[in-house]
């Protein structure tokens, strides 16, 4: 639903400037304009502000939510976003979900979003992509903030119980479907044939009519089975709509049933089991980090999910970048969770504490592709989750002596110590001061031995050199004190015009003295 404006009260902060000219640029735009003017914002290099200046435009935004997630006249789970000839709607829907993700990753009071309702209707959509893009969303919600957990039970219940449907195992490694080999494109003979096969039992339904007793019917188990569903050309919404009109299908089990004929339905097509693997990466993760996982928790993250999640880590392919940062993500949840419990495993499973490990040897060539411009450099996603990861293992005792067994101290250096051009840079040089804030204190030798002040002071002047280029004013102290000795031209300080010191694009991170900027992790 739309903002509930009765209850809004007037932020006493003005929108950043640039941020205020993407709002009024937005909000003239008609359905086509938007859609390409989204398209464009691939990352965020404008101010942080309140989610409030942004009402208007969320407002629309719900507008374009709730008529992808209607349903086909006559059918109940045909999504509108789904007919082949609403490809354009599809597009402004992902673009939509797309920027939304970002605006909430960079703006506060994200409590002021109200669209969740047609997040959870749009996890019924056949299209993958569709559900991939509101996981995207919902993973950045659950992390940056505690907006899940402070849902109504009304809306919070059916979204986790999608999640849930979502996130659940497919059998594990030992029954042929270890994340790895599924992330392969294989022949689908080197695969169970239940991948393709839809097995469902249930009680019938008795609020529905069934031509046999009722006390029959209730303590009788039936089943649906139907082998090769990938075979069959109807989308899964239309088999699903086929098989509630011939069976007493209970109400709370349809959603469930419908993950499983999805899952079957596109196992074959690689892509479509890539999203689905993708899926189910994000579906824990934000699980975990909504706290929802109480109930479910053995049966998700079930012995050898961490090595299953490490095998997709240490496969060659560069075309599974994106399933590899979703596997970070998803272990970072993990620690995040079960901390100590979790950690020794994760630990064992990526061989953080060996210097030739699997997870030190891959940081470090992460980091040289980064600093050596004959290298073809990481995706931006992939090294954001792997120094997000870095990060939260540092955080516990044994993960960060596990990174000063292995050096990585001398590779975090590198990346402070290397002053790049591109903005994406300075934001993995504020996550590697971070890390090394974080080991030092465990093994300060390393960080002397290694330069590590001198690295440091040398960046630091670097960064106030660039600012003094962008905010070159002068402090005018309150207090009129003799100078002690003459400042060089050039050396005054920098401040705002009021005297206060600022550092450009703290806030948005898009000014060089972001390298202290509070950058998510």
């Amino acid at each position: 639903m739309k903002v509930d404006r009765t209850k809004l009260k007037k932020t006493p902060t003005e929108a950043p400037a640039d941020c205020r000219a993407l709002i009024d640029k937005l909000k003239v735009c008609n359905d086509e304009q938007l859609l390409l003017e989204l398209q464009q914002i691939k990352t965020w290099n404008i101010g942080k502000c309140e989610l409030y200046h942004w009402v208007d435009l969320l407002d629309r935004f719900d507008g374009i939510l709730a008529e992808a997630g209607q349903t086909v006249e006559n059918m109940l789970w045909m999504l509108v976003c789904d007919r082949p000839e609403r490809e354009q709607l599809k597009a402004l829907l992902l673009a939509v979900l797309n920027f939304t993700a970002l605006l909430i990753e960079y703006s506060f009071s994200r409590h002021l979003y109200s669209s969740i309702e047609h997040l959870t209707t749009l996890l019924a959509s056949s299209d993958m992509q569709v559900v991939l893009a509101v996981l995207n969303l919902l993973y950045v919600f659950s992390k940056r903030s505690n907006y899940i957990t402070r849902l109504g039970s009304d809306k919070r219940a059916p979204l986790l119980s999608r999640l849930q449907h979502l996130a659940e195992s497919w059998g594990g490694k030992e029954n042929g479907f270890g994340l790895a080999g599924c992330c392969r494109d294989l022949h689908m003979v080197k695969y169970p044939p239940s991948a393709t096969t839809l097995h469902f039992e249930f009680y019938a339904d008795l609020g529905t009519e069934v031509k046999v007793d009722k006390r029959t019917t209730s303590n009788t188990l039936h089943y649906i089975h139907i082998e090769q569903l990938d075979k069959i050309s109807e989308s899964p919404s239309e088999i699903m709509e086929s098989l509630t009109k011939m069976y007493s299908i209970p109400k709370d089990k349809q959603m469930l049933l419908f993950t499983h004929i999805r899952l079957a339905h596109g196992f074959s097509n690689h892509r479509k089991r890539l999203q689905a693997v993708q899926a189910r990466l994000h579906a824990i993760s934000i699980l975990v980090y909504s706290n929802a996982l109480q109930e479910s928790a053995s049966s998700i993250l079930y012995n050898g999910l961490i090595e299953e999640l490490v095998d997709v880590l240490q496969i060659t392919d560069k075309q599974l970048m994106d399933i590899k940062a979703a596997s970070l993500r998803t272990l970072t949840s993990i620690v995040h969770l079960e901390r100590t419990p979790k950690l020794s495993s994760i630990i064992d499973c990526t061989g953080t504490a060996s210097y030739h490990g699997f997870l030190p040897v891959l940081v470090r060539n992460c980091i040289q592709a980064m600093i050596d411009p004959t290298m073809e450099p990481y995706p931006h996603q992939f090294a954001t989750a792997l120094f997000s990861f870095l990060y939260h293992l540092a955080s516990y005792d044994a993960g960060g002596e596990a990174l000063v067994s292995c050096g990585m101290m001398e590779a975090l250096l590198k990346v402070i110590k290397f002053l790049g051009d591109e903005q994406d840079q300075i934001t993995f040089v504020t996550r590697a001061v971070r890390v090394v804030d974080l080991i030092t204190n465990l093994d300060m030798a390393a960080f002397q031995s290694h330069s590590g002040l001198s690295i440091f002071i040398y960046r630091l002047e670097h960064e106030v050199d660039l600012c003094r280029r962008e905010c070159p004013f002068v402090i005018k102290p309150k207090i009129q004190r003799p100078p002690t000795a003459p400042l060089q031209e050039g050396e005054e300080m920098e401040t705002d015009m009021e005297g206060n010191w600022e550092r450009p694009g703290a806030l948005g991170g898009a000014g060089p003295c972001a390298l202290w900027a509070p950058w998510p992790l």
